[in-house]
């Protein structure tokens, strides 16, 4: 269990709970805003972040097959990232057949991980997976803020204008770091062999 939580990020703890919980919260607003619970606090926490991490999970699923051919690792912005990259100065010409374009990102990807050569890559996917996860809770929240923004009083307009801004500004920081976490792959595959090649190993003499 400890190395388990050693392992996660505050990233991955966000990407788990806070969509679903967010969720659950629309739907009490529009579906039992006046409901109250004879039930301890302990109970209800415990309650809520379960059903809170199983929908973000569900919600995580959904989003990776909604956007597989959008937001994900496409062979043309993985290539454009190799070729923007200014720390790799011996660039090779990359396969032009996408199944070997692919497999030689794949590569240089757990290149990199193995060779824990930037702690950033780990932290870039998991946000990503929050910003994913996060992106149709946003859209039903504007979606269905008329129903409920008119009981609570507040302000309809404004509430569509934010809303507005931030699903733009959510779908344009998953782009970036996208495109942010291709690049580091490269460039950490490409130091890790470097330095593979630059460490000669010592031989005893009889």
């Amino acid at each position: 269990m400890t190395s388990l939580l050693g392992k996660s990020t505050l990233y991955d703890m966000l990407a788990c709970i806070i969509p679903g919980y967010l969720l659950l919260q629309l739907a009490k607003l529009l579906f039992a805003p006046n409901i109250t619970l004879n039930i301890d606090n302990v109970s209800i926490a415990i309650g809520v972040f379960t059903l809170s991490y199983l929908t973000s999970l569900l919600l995580k699923w959904l989003m990776e097959n909604i956007l597989n051919g959008f937001l994900r690792n496409t062979p043309n912005r993985i290539r454009r990232a190799y070729d923007k990259s200014n720390c790799i100065f011996e660039k090779k010409d990359l396969p032009d057949k996408e199944e070997d374009l692919m497999q030689k990102y794949y590569i240089a990807y757990y290149k990199a991980l193995k060779g824990n050569m930037n702690s950033s890559i780990p932290t870039l996917e998991a946000q990503i997976a929050f910003l994913r996860s996060i992106l149709p809770v946003i859209f039903l929240y504007l979606a269905t803020s008329y129903c409920w923004l008119v009981k609570i009083g507040h302000g309809y307009c404004l509430f569509i204008f934010i809303t507005i801004i931030i699903l733009i500004g959510c779908i344009a920081l998953i782009w970036h770091l996208q495109d942010k976490q291709h690049q580091l792959v490269w460039e950490d595959a490409y130091y890790a062999e470097l330095i593979d090649k630059s460490v000669t190993p010592t031989t005893n003499n009889p």
